[in-house]
């Protein structure tokens, strides 16, 4: 983010949001922004409770929501914390948790991969603050880019690039892996976790889609989205 934005993001938080409704910020009653879409490519919808609407290029995310795509659909969301994550066809991620402030060090970010393709990219978080989940593994963030496929039943972890350690969601036996060699891979079920042998089927890379569309695994930095964060985003930065 630039830094005429966070001097203006300062000057409203500590002021303590003081002519926040002349600006449209977002009241307490309000659903957190989160961050924003940078790829919307056919089928891309939000759902809230029993709501579903349609997702364009540059439409605001918001905390407590699930975000779905459709066949030959795709996505991608940057948060304010610069975390990417790009989405693939027939995917569907809750988006359960987000605590951010540039301001204050400490933060969480907490998403569901309920099934689908996807690539996650960190952000300017400490790794430990990031708590990714699909429905029967965990992913503990070392660092910067990895790749995941889940069905529901069997997700299987791809590393790009950096560290990350995968453990089953069922925590007695918890069985964990940790890749640390780009291009290793991992799949994990309800049973445990299990190195993907070279040239296995099962391997999986996000890269796949990236080809003709760059935008999908080009890293994206929140500012770049247009005009920095919209007002009512505001209340994120500020850790309300």
């Amino acid at each position: 983010m630039d830094h005429a934005v966070m001097r203006l993001v300062r000057r409203i938080c500590v002021a303590g949001f003081a002519g926040g409704l002349a600006l449209g910020l977002a009241g307490p009653g309000s659903a957190q922004q989160i961050g924003a879409t940078t790829v919307v490519k056919n089928d891309v919808s939000r759902l809230k409770g029993a709501q579903k609407n349609s997702l364009a290029e540059g439409d605001t995310v918001f905390r407590d929501e699930a975000v779905q795509t459709g066949a030959d659909s795709l996505a991608k969301l940057v948060f304010l914390d610069q975390t990417n994550l790009s989405i693939g066809p027939n995917a569907r991620i809750t988006l359960n948790q987000y605590v951010y402030s540039e301001e204050r060090p400490a933060g969480k970010v907490a998403l569901n991969l309920l099934k689908g393709t996807y690539r996650f990219v960190t952000g300017d978080l400490d790794k430990k603050a990031y708590e990714i989940k699909t429905p029967v593994a965990t992913i503990g963030v070392r660092g910067t880019v990895f790749d995941v496929w889940t069905t529901g039943a069997r997700s299987v972890i791809t590393l790009v690039d950096g560290e990350v350690r995968v453990c089953t969601r069922q925590a007695s036996p918890q069985a964990c892996l940790t890749l640390d060699q780009p291009g290793s891979v991992v799949i994990v079920t309800a049973g445990g976790v299990t190195p993907a042998r070279p040239g296995s089927a099962t391997r999986f890379s996000f890269g796949g889609y990236c080809g003709a569309n760059p935008g999908l695994c080009t890293p994206t930095r929140f500012s770049e989205r247009g005009g920095g964060p919209p007002p009512a985003a505001f209340a994120a930065l500020c850790g309300r």
